[in-house]
């Protein structure tokens, strides 16, 4: 009702005298709060459908980012396949190029024997009798002469045919040469393709998280202070486990891998990378102290994993361990992987077992490091891992 129709209404009943000014303020008071009670509802039921509705999206893209999560964990696993077969194709074709280099050593030598059987032939051949009356032998001497002579074209025959038989393994062997070159090269270019998919993956989650972003800039920050603080690296992993079990008293309903998980996969856990380990626990390094963890040579650009469930505890460079992430797997256990060249996770990021955390530098052969930490203390992860080499 508006102003105006009040005012004339209210005019009317005055002059009627039927009705009290105050009535008719406290009805239009009544109405106009009726009013304002219908609005504030109407806010309130579209609030809580855009709640509703912003709680659905933000729970679909979870989904989402879980299921490109675990696209990745297949991915990375079909990109270790495949570098380790690479791995085997090459150590395949450094076996042939010895052998090849072996056969024509062989035959150089053949031939060298061969020459030197034919050279004394000719030479019997077109002197025979000159020389005998220049010099004659005595009876047992021509005899030795005539059965050397006779002996001269079976091994002349035999050398002959090793060295035809040496000419078809090194013919063999170059063939066999090329086709692993050619493996070797189709290999490497769906090696090539697989990683240019995992980029697109990696790109997809990274666009997903941003709706996250808030926070683990925070969590990032939180973990670059704390490395700053800490003097070593056992300083460093108490700190981001004390930090880490503030936040999770802060919200208890934050996830983790269940109690006794990790001790149950203990002899199943998967090697990070794909190599050859070249320093077990307990070595000696070259300062001349015990390894407190693994190295293992890999190749360049090599998918490095997470080898089982956890939490991104801290993913940055730390002095002296160049890029460094630890990943906390509940129970007190920790892994700590040092020497990657590019790190494809964040602090606080939740990670699946096979989940890619970075690939290595692109140097020939670098090495990575790997650390298994129980209650800070380091153990020697090879019982853990899985008995198949990295």
């Amino acid at each position: 009702m508006t102003f105006k129709k009040t005012t004339i209404l209210f005019c009317v009943m005055l002059f009627a005298g039927n009705v009290s000014p105050s009535f008719v303020y406290a009805a239009t008071d009544k109405a106009q709060a009726k009013a304002e009670l219908s609005k504030i509802n109407s806010a309130i039921k579209a609030a809580e459908q855009k709640h509703r509705e912003l709680r659905e999206k933000a729970k679909a893209a979870r989904q989402e980012i879980l299921d490109v999560r675990r696209k990745m964990v297949r991915a990375a696993g079909s990109i270790q396949e495949q570098e380790e077969s690479l791995d085997r194709l090459e150590e395949k074709l450094a076996e042939f190029e010895a052998q090849q280099a072996l056969m024509k050593n062989r035959l150089e030598i053949r031939k060298e024997q061969r020459l030197r059987v034919l050279a004394a032939l000719q030479n019997l051949a077109w002197k025979p009798t000159e020389a005998l009356l220049i010099q004659p032998l005595p009876p047992q001497d021509t005899l030795r002469s005539a059965l050397l002579l006779r002996e001269a074209v079976p091994r002349l025959e035999y050398s002959t045919e090793g060295l035809r038989k040496d000419l078809m393994k090194v013919a063999s062997l170059t063939t066999a040469i090329r086709a692993q070159y050619a493996q070797i090269k189709t290999m490497t270019r769906r090696l090539e393709q697989k990683r240019k998919n995992m980029d697109a993956l990696i790109g997809k989650k990274s666009r997903l998280q941003t709706a996250f972003a808030s926070e683990s800039a925070r969590a990032k920050s939180k973990a670059e202070n704390l490395a700053k603080q800490a003097g070593d690296l056992k300083d460093l992993l108490a700190r981001l486990d004390a930090e880490s079990r503030r936040q999770k008293q802060m919200r208890p309903t934050q996830s983790s891998v269940p109690t006794g998980a990790f001790m149950a996969a203990k002899g199943r856990i998967p090697y990070p990378v794909k190599g050859n380990i070249i320093k077990k626990f307990g070595d000696m390094t070259d300062a001349g102290s015990a390894s407190k963890g693994i190295i293992i040579r890999t190749r360049a650009n090599a998918q490095v994993i997470s080898p089982y469930d956890g939490t991104v505890l801290f993913a940055g460079p730390f002095r002296g361990y160049g890029q460094l992430v630890i990943i906390e797997h509940g129970d007190g256990y920790h892994t700590l992987l040092a020497g990657l060249g590019r790190l494809d996770t964040s602090v606080g990021q939740s990670l699946l077992a096979g989940e890619p955390v970075g690939i290595m530098v692109a140097q020939t052969q670098p090495t990575l490091y790997i650390e298994l930490r129980k209650n800070g203390q380091p153990i020697n992860p090879a019982g853990f891992m899985n008995r198949k080499r990295g």
